[in-house]
């Protein structure tokens, strides 16, 4: 599958910002519904620092653990703290679908078929679906073709510097 790249920068305050951009030129708008599907525990913090971009606008916004619809949790603002996982709730009904990369990584056993099942269950029909991964997960995991992103954003990590003093 072919794709265009249509923006390039660095850092995290960068990607943050595409991010809040990207999701406001798909559409989103105050009431809009964003469910993010990620791994427990690895890309939850992750998810909680894309959420917090968005705490401004009056968007609903919950997660849902490998995929596992079920045990679905809304994502809500403390104050002081930031984003924080909250009580079970609906995934259903939603506008937007933020896939996190780690889900297409071995270790999580949600895959191509269990991901587009859970998209299929809670995505409005004319919703729209974001990717979002670290040096280009869904790619290298053949993805590209399997799961109907609209917008993937892809960002390298380098280079990584351990200094000792």
């Amino acid at each position: 599958m072919t794709y265009q790249i249509v923006e390039t920068t660095k850092g995290l305050s960068n990607l943050l910002k595409i991010f809040k951009t990207t999701m406001i030129s798909l559409g989103l708008k105050p009431g809009s519904k964003i469910t993010y599907i990620g791994c427990a525990g690895t890309c939850l913090p992750f998810i909680e620092l894309f959420a917090y971009v968005l705490r401004e606008a009056r968007v609903e916004q919950v997660f849902i653990p490998d995929g596992i619809v079920e045990d679905t949790r809304s994502l809500r603002l403390v104050e002081g703290i930031g984003i924080q996982v909250g009580d079970a709730t609906s995934a259903k009904d939603a506008d937007f679908i933020v896939l996190f990369g780690g889900i297409s990584m071995p270790q999580c056993t949600l895959g191509i078929e269990g991901t587009n099942e859970a998209i299929k269950k809670v995505m409005k029909p004319e919703g729209k679906v974001v990717g979002v991964c670290f040096m280009s997960m869904f790619e290298k995991a053949g993805w590209y073709g399997k799961v109907p992103f609209d917008t993937v954003i892809d960002a390298g990590i380098e280079p990584i510097n351990v200094q000792k003093f």
